[in-house]
């Protein structure tokens, strides 16, 4: 039976460890962490939850799904994946504890990836305003503003002029600052032609981006670089 919701006071428990999906959060941009329970294990109604996530001896918080993944596939086996704030380690063959705090919806299906994209950015949001957690982009730091109807950008109210596709690859680091992109994705979404594996012009455009940038705003490039796998926005970096 769940229990009454209280912040200091899980739902519900989940351990397990941390297995290798489909890859498919990847495709959104919001690439998750698998769980595979403990055996024996009795899982809450499907849904979507805040969640807490103990790793070691650190904390983590993320957006829970459990059931189905009707919108990108049809298999009916349950699937347990969580989006971890902030976080972009390799963890699989890692055992994690689970805590479900709050169900925010149930499962849905969505026509598209861009609208499961879109509210998957709404559940983050809604675990950072239940936790009290800071979104990257009002974190202390240099402050840039983009305005995706004249293309212009500005850091601390100076205006910088980037080309066509730097700013494409910047607006889309900006408008999903809880994502992280491989640099295939970034290429694909902005160029709209496969990558087939050759990323150079993303790496050149991130470059010329950051160039452009640090003159005023110092130390701040707002684009992470993430080794091995791509790129996500940061004001902080």
């Amino acid at each position: 039976m769940m229990k009454k919701e209280k912040k200091d006071h899980p739902l519900c428990i989940i351990t397990g460890t941390v297995v290798h999906g489909r890859g498919i959060g990847k495709f959104t941009g919001t690439p998750t962490a698998n769980l595979a329970p403990a055996l024996e294990t009795v899982l809450p109604e499907n849904g979507v939850y805040i969640s807490k996530i103990l790793l070691d001896t650190q904390t983590y918080y993320g957006a829970t799904h459990i059931g189905t993944r009707p919108t990108v596939d049809g298999n009916p086996d349950i699937s347990i994946e969580t989006i971890l704030l902030d976080f972009h380690r390799e963890i699989y063959g890692c055992k994690i504890e689970l805590q479900l705090y709050h169900k925010l919806r149930p499962v849905k299906e969505y026509s598209t990836f861009s609208l499961l994209h879109r509210q998957i950015q709404k559940d983050c949001a809604a675990v950072r305003q239940f936790w009290g957690i800071p979104s990257a982009s009002s974190k202390p730091g240099a402050e840039l503003k983009i305005n995706a109807a004249s293309r212009t950008v500005s850091v601390n109210g100076q205006e910088v002029y980037l080309s066509a596709k730097e700013f494409q690859v910047l607006n889309l680091l900006h408008a999903n600052p809880d994502a992280a992109f491989t640099k295939e994705q970034i290429y694909e979404a902005v160029w709209e032609e496969p990558a087939n594996g050759c990323c150079h012009a993303v790496e050149n455009t991130v470059f010329q981006i950051r160039k452009k940038l640090r003159p005023f705003s110092g130390e701040y490039g707002f684009i992470r670089t993430l080794t091995g796998y791509g790129y996500r926005y940061d004001p902080c970096r």
